[in-house]
C-alpha cells in the first residue's frame, strides 16, 4: 500500500541546505498536498523550534544560521497492509 510521508527541508541563510523533518502520513497524494500547501502552524511551530535550537547553539560557542525559507513535500513510501 502507498501513503504520502509530509516532510519539511528547511533552507538556511548563507545557502545551506538544513535537515528533514518528517510529519504526518496520508493515504492519499491529495491530502498530502493539501496539507504541505495549508502548513502554516507547522511552519510557526518548525521557526519557533529552531530560534531555541540557535540560542542552545550558541550558549555552546556554535553558529548556526537562521531558517531561510521552509519547503514542504510529499514522499512517496510503501507500508504494509493492516489486517
Amino acid at each position: 500500500m502507498t501513503e504520502y510521508l509530509l516532510i519539511a527541508v528547511l533552507h538556511l541563510y548563507g545557502d545551506k541546505l538544513g535537515p528533514e523533518m518528517a510529519f504526518d502520513t496520508y493515504s492519499t497524494e491529495a491530502e498530502c498536498i493539501y496539507a504541505a500547501q495549508t502548513a502554516d502552524v507547522i511552519v510557526e511551530k518548525i521557526n519557533s523550534q529552531w530560534w531555541s535550537f540557535m540560542d542552545e547553539q550558541r550558549s555552546l560557542g556554535r553558529d548556526v544560521p537562521p531558517i531561510e525559507s521552509i519547503g514542504m513535500w510529499c514522499r512517496a513510501i510503501q507500508t504494509e497492509e493492516r489486517t
